[in-house]
């Protein structure tokens, strides 16, 4: 059986399911190094994309993070309602200004923290940056 990154998307989106205490970073890495090492011609972004595929897909987010397309398309009270059907629990929202993550917003659901911020996303085109090309 060929291995491709539509299977490697497949297995990251399974392993984070079965498990939600794993690191979502860890797990990402593993898939990152399974990419590199039988799909040497994808890059990590075009993988990215495949796996955001696979979760629309599947109509869910595997990993229990809301998705908001447009922060400025939701307000507080229907992020609250989304976030208290996602996780079966009431939700409150408090707000804090935090001029370091430049822009965006960093929600706090349960111990899990979802970085949607724009230093959260130079912070990991960094780190596929600094990688070492194989």
């Amino acid at each position: 059986m060929k291995i491709t990154p539509r299977i490697i998307a497949h297995a990251l989106i399974d392993t984070l399911e079965r498990d939600p205490s794993l690191s979502v970073d860890s797990a990402c890495e593993s898939a990152i190094l399974m990419l590199k090492k039988r799909c040497p011609g994808v890059a990590p972004r075009e993988f990215l994309k495949i796996t955001e595929r696979e979760i629309r897909r599947r109509g869910r987010n595997s990993s229990g993070m809301l998705i908001v397309p447009n922060e400025h398309a939701l307000k507080t009270d229907q992020i609250s309602s989304l976030l208290s059907a996602k996780t079966g629990k009431p939700v409150e929202i408090e707000r804090k200004t935090d001029p370091e993550i430049i822009g965006g917003a960093i929600l706090l659901v349960n111990h899990r923290r979802i970085d949607c911020s724009v230093k959260g996303a130079l912070s990991a085109l960094l780190r596929a940056c600094l990688e070492p090309l194989a």
